[in-house]
């Protein structure tokens, strides 16, 4: 079963929170995005590579259009 999964990422040098969705499969060995979980997210207007962040809060307010989240990145 396929789970969206919302929530709120915080980038490296700001206070700002950008929401975007996360699905995950529940019959892998892929867990739901926790709080604290680095994750890589796609090219937008501002960073036109990608980037990454930390996921900060689970769920949003924000009704709008989301953008999935790329991955989630191993701890070292």
């Amino acid at each position: 079963m396929i789970i969206r999964q919302t929530v709120q990422v915080r980038f490296l040098g700001t206070d700002r929170l950008y929401t975007y969705a996360y699905d995950w499969d529940t019959s892998t060995e892929e867990r739901a995005l926790a709080v604290g979980d680095r994750v890589e997210v796609p090219p937008n207007f501002v960073q036109e590579d990608g980037g990454s962040g930390t996921v900060a809060a689970l769920g949003s307010l924000y009704d709008g259009p989301l953008q999935n989240i790329v991955r989630r990145i191993p701890d070292a």
